[in-house]
């Protein structure tokens, strides 16, 4: 990108407030951004004539009454604006990939550092541009705090500010239509617009971009459009993402009348991000490859979500089994089960299979309670042991008779451990977080 900044000392902030200026200056460049505040005006040159446009800028202006300004025409905003405060109605031309080197000459004043901040920098010898560009980031950001890293990144033409906002885009949409009849039945339209979502989808990679929310048109009989807002977990552009979803919303849709069109319409989007990672795992949760292979796996297997069943058995660990169900009808399920409500509390974290361990035990009323066990750290001291809740029974499987506390460790960690009453064996079973 091309920057053009005009600045003038004569100018006002109330005088760049006027209506007129930047329609006036718009006429001519794309994108203009007048900033009353430091009396600079900036234009966005890409593509065009630098110096042509920057010349046609100053007639504008000194046809409404200003004073004529300073140019400076660079690829970076610093560059271009140090260069509008030279002295007189000039422009200086930056030539690209010489942004630094033409600031390693300027003094340190022309980067508009805070009077303490240039105390601090004349104390330590550094007067121009290349003396503090020379330095490595790590030392200015100890010696001169964030301040000192700002003005370091910009000695050295790494200007990240953003002058002008991004330029809107239009964003994908498609269409079809048909009068020779009507369509009653969403599910019927699958094949419309799965070839819609095909063409929305390639523009999208073609652009770099995931939607964000994308929105179904139905063009009913009655001459009325039917909207529909289908709005993923996060942002894709895979086709078999967007389809495997919408096939979803299109099982619940109950239109009011027959269809004689459809339009796929992209409302919202975001920039494409390539990342790569562990799809199990929950940190990663929002890389795109996850959902990809996601719904190729629902594509290859089918249905691979399961949901938990619970029986009323005594004991935890046969007391769950896990069944396949529907994606669409276990996502519904706990969306509207009230989970969301609940309050936030420790969750008892179970093994996979009961852990014997060695404990030491000492006599209370009735039985035996653990005072310390040995763990995969050694020995462990338990401060207070809640208990025994006792569960026996023998109605489903084999005989078992258990004795179970909650016990708190000197580290803070509470575990969850029992004894078996039939051999007199101690075992942990979980413990929570």
């Amino acid at each position: 990108m091309t920057f053009i900044c005009l600045h003038s000392p004569d100018w006002t902030a109330d005088s760049l407030a006027r209506p007129e200026l930047c329609p006036a200056l718009i006429k001519f460049a794309p994108r203009i951004v007048v900033d009353g505040n430091r009396l600079r005006i900036w234009a966005d040159a890409r593509s065009l004539d630098a110096e042509l446009l920057s010349r046609s800028l100053s007639e504008v202006l000194g046809n409404l009454g200003f004073a004529l300004p300073a140019t400076g025409i660079a690829q970076t905003p610093v560059a271009a604006e140090v260069a509008s405060k030279s002295a007189g109605a000039t422009t200086i031309v930056v030539q690209p990939g010489d942004d630094r080197a033409y600031l390693s000459s300027k003094h340190i004043t022309m980067l508009e550092p805070s009077p303490p901040m240039l105390v601090l920098l004349e104390g330590v010898g550094v007067d121009y541009c290349a003396d503090l560009a020379r330095l490595d980031q790590e030392s200015v950001e100890i010696r001169f705090g964030v301040e000192g890293v700002h003005l370091w990144r910009l000695a050295r033409a790494d200007d990240r500010r953003r002058i002008f906002a991004p330029m809107q885009r239009s964003l994908p949409e498609a269409s079809y239509e048909w009068v020779e009849y009507t369509l009653t039945d969403p599910e019927r339209l699958v094949f419309i617009i799965n070839a819609l979502v095909g063409k929305v989808c390639e523009g999208l990679l073609a652009s770099g971009l995931c939607a964000r929310e994308i929105t179904l048109l139905f063009s009913l009989a009655n001459r009325t459009t039917y909207e529909h807002l289908v709005r993923p977990a996060r942002s894709t552009a895979s086709h078999t993402a967007w389809m495997r979803l919408i096939r979803t919303h299109l099982e619940r849709l109950e239109l009011p009348d027959g269809v004689t069109g459809m339009r796929i319409r992209v409302d919202s989007a975001t920039p494409e991000s390539e990342r790569q990672g562990d799809i199990f795992d929950r940190g990663f949760a929002t890389a795109r490859v996850t959902e990809e292979t996601i719904a190729q796996l629902l594509d290859d297997q089918g249905a691979v979500v399961v949901v938990p069943e619970n029986s009323r058995h005594p004991l935890v660990e046969r007391r769950t089994k896990w069944v396949k169900q529907d994606p669409a009808r276990a996502h519904g399920r706990y969306q509207h089960g009230g989970h969301a409500s609940v309050a936030p509390g420790l969750t008892l974290q179970l093994l996979a299979e009961p852990q014997r361990i060695v404990v030491r035990t000492k006599k209370r009323r009735d039985h035996f309670a653990p005072v310390s066990y040995e763990g995969e750290e050694g020995w462990m001291t338990i401060e207070s042991a809640a208990g025994p809740d006792r569960v026996s029974g023998a109605h489903w499987e084999d005989i078992f008779a258990r004795e179970y506390f909650r016990c708190l460790t000197d580290d803070g960690r509470l575990v969850w451990m029992y004894r078996d009453a039939k051999d007199g064996e101690w075992y942990i079973h979980g413990w929570w977080d």
